[in-house]
Formats: C-alpha cells, sequence, structure tokens
C-alpha cells in the first residue's frame, strides 16, 4: 500500500513522510475524500498518525483502536505504537531520536494544526528540512474520491436564539477586550461547527456532522464566509446578505490570505492548519486566541437548551422500544448479529426523524463489549446469544433542535455475579456524577473523581474521559468541555449551558465490559454562603438495565438518584409511548 508513497518521496528527496488523520479543517470525522491514512495504511479509526521512511513505517493511535489497530495493520508491514502508553514515544519525539541531520520531512501542512506544527519542528534539529508534502500525499492513491459539496440551510432564528448580527457583534467586543487595542485586525477561522454556529448555518458535507465546508475572515468592520455559493439555500443566502456578510467562494480563500492588509491576524493556533497560519506567524503579524473562547457554542442559549431536550424526548423513545425489543428477542432466542442488530437501531432512529447519526453506532456483544471503540463488520460480526452483555453507543443528530449520545448495557439472560458488580460499580459512579453538585467556573478535572472514585475503590480503572462536551446540532464531540483526570487550557469552565456526557466504564479484555452514559445539562444551583453552585440535569432519560442492578451494592443516596430518574422518565417520556409500551416501562423501572 505504501509502494507509490515511497516512490513519489523518492522522486522528491523526502525522506520521512507523515500522514495525518484530519482535513484541512482539522475535523475530527472526514470526508472519503480526505481519508488518505486508511487509504495508505488500512487502518479505519478516526484518530491516528502514519509515518513512513524509505523501509519502515509506524502508526501512532490511542487505546480506543488498539484492539482495531493490530488486526488492521497485521500483515501490512506498519508498525502499531500504542499512543499513551509510557514506553511508547511520541511522535515527535520518535523522529527527533530516528531523524537525521539535512534529511527532509513532508506532509501536507493543511492537515496538521499549527500548534502542532510548531511543536513537531520544535523537536527536530535544525538541519533537518521541512517541506510541504500536500502534492505528494494527493498523488500517492489513486482515484481517491472527489470532494461533494451538500446544501447549506439556514437554522431558524427561533432555533438559533441568538442572530448572527449579535454573535458577531459579541465577538468583536471580546477581541477589543482582550485582544487588540485599534480596529486593524482580521480573525481567520477555520473550524467547521464554529463558524456554521457563528453564522446559524447548517449543512451535511462530511458523515455525522451537519456542518459545511466553509471558511471565515471576520474584521471590526465586516466577515467574509468562504464556502459553495451554489450550495446556499435561498434563505440561507438571504440570511448572510441582510447581515452584510460577503458570500465568497471556497477556493478562494488561500489565495485572498496573501491580500489580507490588516496589521493583526487574530487565530486560533489549535483549530488553524498549519499552511494558513505559518506565513503570518514568520511575518509577525500572528496573535493568538482562543476560539472557544471568543465562540461560546459550548454555552447553550434557552432556545438550544429547548431544543436539546426536545431531541432527548424523541431519542429516548426510540432507544426505550429497542430496548424492549432486544430483550423480546432475548427471551424468544431470536437475537441476530452485532451488525443487522446495529443497522436495526440505525433505522429506527432515522425513521424517528433523525437527520443523520451522530457517530457510527457501536453494537458490541460479549467480549467485544470490552472494546472501548468496537465496531462490527458484517462479514466478522458475532452472533449474539441469550446471555452476557450487549453494549450499545448510538446517537443522532435532530435537525436545529440537538445532538444525542447514548450508551446502553443490556443484559440479554442469565446474569452472572461479576456482571452484576461490575454493572452497579459503573452504576454508582455515574448516578454520583449525574447528582453532584459544584461551583460555578469549575473545570472537569476536578469532577472527574466524583464518578471514577466508586471504580477505583473496587480495584478497577476506566481507560478513558469519564465525559466530553456536545454540540446543539453540531458535533458529538464538543472538544470545548470534558470531564477526565487532567486538565487542559483549552477546555471551558462549568456554567450553566454546557452539555456533557456523564459515561464511565470498566473493560475486562476478552470478557466484557459495561459503559452507561447519559448527556446533562449544566444548570445554576442554590447557592451556598454566597457561592454561586452548578448541578446537572439529565438530559438523557432512558431507564437502565434492571437485571444488572446490585440493588445491595447502592447506597441509600444513590438509590434515591436512580428512583428519582425513573419517576423522571415516567413523567417525560411515557406520553409519547403507546400503552402496551407504557406499561412495559413502568415494570422496567420498578426496582
Amino acid at each position: 500500500m505504501l509502494d507509490k508513497l515511497r516512490e513519489l518521496m523518492y522522486e522528491n528527496d523526502v525522506d520521512w513522510f507523515i500522514v495525518f488523520s484530519q482535513d484541512e479543517h482539522l475535523s475530527e470525522y472526514t470526508s472519503e475524500s480526505d481519508r488518505y491514512l486508511a487509504a495508505l495504511s488500512g487502518f479505519t479509526g478516526s484518530a491516528g498518525t502514519l509515518v513512513v521512511s524509505s523501509e519502515e513505517a509506524y502508526l501512532w493511535t490511542d487505546s480506543r483502536y488498539w484492539v482495531q489497530g493490530s488486526g488492521q495493520l497485521e500483515g501490512s508491514g506498519i508498525t502499531l505504537m500504542k499512543q499513551g502508553m509510557a514506553s511508547v514515544a511520541s511522535v515527535e519525539d520518535f523522529l527527533a531520536a530516528h531523524i537525521w541531520d539535512g534529511q527532509t520531512l513532508s506532509f501536507d501542512l493543511r492537515t496538521v494544526s499549527y500548534s502542532y506544527y510548531s511543536k513537531l519542528t520544535g523537536r527536530l534539529p535544525g538541519s533537518v528540512y521541512v517541506t510541504d508534502g500536500a502534492e505528494i500525499l494527493r498523488s500517492s492513491v489513486e482515484d481517491m474520491p472527489k470532494r461533494e459539496f451538500s446544501g447549506i440551510v439556514a437554522v431558524p432564528v427561533e432555533k438559533a436564539g441568538i442572530i448572527t448580527d449579535d454573535k458577531l457583534k459579541a465577538l468583536r467586543d471580546k477581541i477589543a477586550k482582550r485582544y487588540v487595542s485599534d480596529e486593524s485586525w482580521t480573525y481567520i477561522l477555520s473550524d467547521l461547527t464554529s463558524i456554521m454556529w457563528l453564522f446559524n448555518l447548517r449543512g451535511s458535507d462530511i458523515s455525522y456532522v451537519p456542518v459545511a465546508y466553509s471558511f471565515a475572515r471576520i474584521t471590526a468592520y465586516g466577515a467574509d464566509i468562504y464556502l459553495r455559493r451554489d450550495r446556499l439555500s435561498e434563505d440561507a443566502k438571504k440570511a448572510l446578505e441582510e447581515s452584510g456578510i460577503r458570500i465568497k467562494e471556497y477556493s478562494q480563500f488561500y489565495t485572498d490570505l496573501s491580500d489580507i492588509a490588516t496589521d493583526i491576524v487574530l487565530a486560533d493556533r489549535y483549530y488553524n492548519n498549519a499552511k494558513i497560519l505559518q506565513a503570518f506567524d514568520e511575518e509577525g503579524l500572528l496573535t493568538d486566541c482562543s476560539d472557544p473562547y471568543l465562540i461560546p457554542k459550548a454555552y447553550k442559549n434557552g432556545a438550544e437548551r429547548t431544543g436539546m431536550i426536545s431531541a432527548h424526548f424523541r431519542d429516548a423513545a426510540v432507544m426505550i422500544r429497542f430496548i424492549r425489543y432486544v430483550k423480546d428477542l432475548a427471551a424468544k432466542g431470536e437475537l441476530p448479529d452485532e451488525y443487522d442488530l446495529g443497522k436495526e437501531l440505525d433505522r429506527r432512529r432515522i425513521e424517528s426523524g433523525c437527520k443523520m447519526l451522530s457517530f457510527k453506532t457501536i453494537c458490541a456483544y460479549g467480549s467485544d463489549s470490552a472494546i472501548v471503540h468496537f465496531i462490527a463488520h458484517k462479514e466478522t460480526a458475532k452472533k449474539i446469544k441469550p446471555r452476557g452483555f450487549l453494549l450499545v453507543d448510538s446517537g443522532g443528530q435532530f435537525e436545529f433542535e440537538g445532538t444525542t449520545d447514548i450508551t446502553r448495557t443490556i443484559s440479554l439472560g442469565n446474569v452472572t455475579a461479576e456482571e452484576k458488580k461490575v454493572y452497579t460499580t459503573v452504576l454508582k459512579g455515574h448516578l454520583r456524577l449525574m447528582n453532584a453538585v459544584f461551583p460555578q467556573g469549575f473545570k472537569g478535572a476536578l469532577l472527574d473523581g466524583i464518578a471514577e472514585t466508586p471504580l477505583w475503590s473496587k480495584g478497577y480503572f476506566c481507560g478513558h474521559g469519564i465525559g466530553h462536551g456536545v454540540g446543539c446540532y453540531l458535533s458529538v464531540h464538543e472538544s470545548e468541555a470534558r470531564i477526565g483526570r487532567s486538565s487542559s487550557e483549552r477546555e471551558v469552565a462549568f456554567f450553566p449551558g454546557v452539555v456533557v456526557s456523564d459515561e464511565p466504564g470498566i473493560y475486562l479484555e476478552g470478557k466484557f465490559g459495561v459503559r452507561i452514559e447519559n448527556l446533562l445539562l449544566c444548570e445554576k444551583a442554590e447557592s451556598i454562603d454566597g457561592y454561586e453552585m452548578c448541578r446537572f440535569a439529565p438530559l438523557t432519560l432512558v431507564p437502565y438495565d434492571k437485571e444488572s442492578i446490585d440493588l445491595e451494592l447502592l447506597d441509600e443516596k444513590e438509590r434515591a438518584v436512580l428512583d428519582d430518574y425513573n419517576k423522571l422518565i415516567m413523567e417525560k417520556i411515557s406520553p409519547d409511548l403507546s400503552d402496551d409500551e407504557k406499561q412495559w416501562l413502568k415494570e422496567y423501572t420498578d426496582l
């Protein structure tokens, strides 16, 4: 698979080449036209970095994809590097140790953030040449699909909550207050979810995320948006023009970078690629700023909160019916394989009015449930048996309303004592976080222990973060908010309006895994001694697995939280169910 790439490296005097998994907008999910990493390596995970020399090749990916990577790279000649293990060097440290003085390193500058580009090049010897390998990469794969552009629509004002003019005014006010003392500045924006939120637009250019390929330039007096004009709906075009926003062709963006005449270029080094920012930094024009600070999409406004609640009501009905369906099939001994059952859930969700899935559904049975991001394939999917655990992690994009993400671990019969213990331990951590009260302004690292302590106390360790931010009809993985053991300057503090997942998990390799996930909305709580406080309200309203809960392991407070949650489900979701479904739900939530 790498022969053509190595041939081009030789022709262009390139000694080392890097292939990143991102596109020029640094998107988590990419379209088929940008999946060069998969085409060259065979690895299809959403996060990875391939390093190639004339004789060797290495692929770095995180713990979510170690098992998948081991299988997909077998026989390829590519060595799997388990990113995050203490014994495994990072990409930049590896290259610093292996690249020789005078050698050339190349990669597509558009597929790496300027922040990482600076970190990587800063680790290399000064005599190493770094070149833009965009053309080499494009030529290394034959018959790569062409990029497709879909329709672009305007978000109705009643769903957006804030008009674009007001969003732009707030952004300019923040820039003037925090970053510049004069008005000669240009702010560059290339993160697709931020552009969609700021200009109240949505598209479907990338699977799972309702975004359109676009760039934006904003000054003290105007704004340009670069997209495919011929894909704009009349309503979207009218809304942009009424706000005084100039519409330019997507293909013109890089050319127009040379026309920027302001004294200062403001941009986020983490959210813009190296091709965009390198020249401005070398000319001394670049001022680093934070998109999460300037684009406050993490803090959902009133209309967005209402939409998220509505989306989750609709999604809950789908999931409740699906869980009942699975339980009935298990009782009859008529369960299909993992792939077909996952597709059945996808069909039900789309038929409910969901515009698109928010990520590829994980439907994992038995030992596969111990693989954090397992994806079933038709040719290798396991036949599901009426015993053990089925882990289903799924979600949807409900147009102009919200984004859902839910995980339920479902027992299929004959639950063992060990399975009950693990399930209930995960549930304890999940319920404790959902019931947390904390000061406004906390970051996720200060909340992590609330969910993880019950796991640690029983000798278990969750190998992934406990929570990630979620957008409002945007990305299901909104990077601004997170709950994990470490903190980052890039994450926002918790204030009312933040939506975050609550998903502790325990994974026993070769046996089974348990993960339970709800989305939570951060709300204002009653103040304590004058201190402003927050709490969480569950957006996800789907019952936990009754047969897997050992009530003896729950303390009185945890039991009360569970009872209140079940009552809320009955109150909010049962009106949308048939009489027969209501009766089943009542029995399933009666502990």
